[in-house]
């Protein structure tokens, strides 16, 4: 089933895209803010035992700048990504597949 999240970044980390069901495949992330610089992170974080957190990537960017990341990130339940802005007014759409 092909799911749609979208909404604004919060600056506190609370921006969570949680696996709920077996398995959540992630297709696509686009984040904007039309505003502000801003800077985005985004970390994986995997339940079990090992390493927990994943950082993904860290970008520094101008106001209008977009993020269209194409890359597959396969969540098992339980997982998540976390997506954080530091400022508001940062947007994110996620296109994914619940398995």
């Amino acid at each position: 089933m092909e799911i749609i999240y979208q909404g604004h970044v919060a600056t506190d980390g609370s921006t969570k895209i949680v696996c709920t069901t077996d398995s959540l495949v992630i297709n696509s992330i686009i984040i904007n803010n039309l505003d502000s610089n801003y800077v985005f992170n985004l970390n994986r974080y995997m339940t079990g035992p090992g390493i927990h957190e994943v950082p993904i990537y860290e970008f520094t960017l101008d106001q209008g700048d977009s993020i269209r990341d194409l890359e597959t990130y396969s969540l098992d339940n339980g997982n998540y990504l976390q997506l954080i802005s530091n400022v508001i007014g940062t947007t994110f759409y996620i296109s994914a597949t619940q398995l």
